[in-house]
């Protein structure tokens, strides 16, 4: 009787081990794997950097009909002359900057024209595009970004002064309102779209920084908490060769 109860009490043991074996083997299957992925995501993050900020390209077309919808509105000005206030004439070592610089002064120049205008102050509202050109620019560091940006000035000048029928049209209202109206929105228009892309890239690369800054502090707690994983998985492996041990000695008591 007493052989039997031992031989029961055996099996239930022997259940109970290969049970508890079982576990052990799936604990450290999770543990290995979740170790391995948290170690690879800890690495991937610790190694983050700032994405570059993609400028929106600056569409002159687009930037017209923004314009020629402001003709048709007629908003009001606070500033009823075109000319500009007297300023230094600023800067000038860059030929090619000032070859554009040129080509806007005379549009804007032959623009007012037609309408028996002229600027009070040339070299001074040259010294402003100048001024805007090289605080505006995309890379205002590089010369070649600057010139880019004149250039567009350029091209967007010539279509919002150079429009016969724009002229025409202003002529035809002979408000001045309008005419001071259309002369402010074609000159500020082009500038503002670079002023908003500039608060946009300050904005983005705020946020990356902080997306940056983010990712490195979750990648050290992921790495800390794979190499938790790892030192449980090889406990778990010690516990597993414990077992084994174990079963191996009262399979062949001594």
């Amino acid at each position: 009787m007493g052989e039997t109860k031992q031989g029961m009490a055996a099996k239930l043991e022997n259940v109970f081990l290969e049970i508890l074996r079982f576990v052990i083997l799936l604990v450290l299957a999770i543990s290995l794997v979740a170790a391995a992925v948290l170690g690879v995501y800890g690495v991937r993050d610790l190694g983050a950097s700032e994405s570059a900020y993609q400028p929106e390209k600056v569409d002159n077309k687009a930037l017209m009909e923004e314009l020629k919808k402001s003709l048709e509105s007629n908003p009001a000005t606070t500033a009823p002359e075109p000319a500009q206030k007297k300023s230094s004439p600023g800067k000038a070592d860059n030929p090619l900057l000032e070859e554009e610089l040129g080509k806007q002064l005379k549009a804007v120049a032959d623009f007012l024209g037609h309408f028996d205008r002229n600027l009070t102050n040339p070299d001074g509202f040259k010294a402003s595009l100048r001024k805007k050109a090289m605080a505006l620019a995309l890379e205002p560091s590089s010369e070649a970004s600057v010139l880019d940006y004149a250039k567009g000035q350029t091209a967007f000048f010539l279509l919002a002064f150079a429009d016969q029928t724009i002229v025409d049209a202003l002529k035809k209202n002979g408000e001045d309102e309008t005419l001071n109206s259309y002369f402010r929105a074609a000159i500020d228009l082009y500038p503002n779209f670079f002023e908003r892309q500039q608060t946009q890239r300050k904005e983005f690369e705020a946020q990356e920084d902080a997306r940056v800054m983010a990712a490195k502090a979750g990648a050290m707690m992921k790495i800390y908490i794979a190499g938790g994983l790892f030192g449980t998985f090889l406990l778990i492996s010690l516990l597993l060769v414990l077992v084994k041990i174990e079963r191996n000695l009262r399979a062949k008591p001594l």
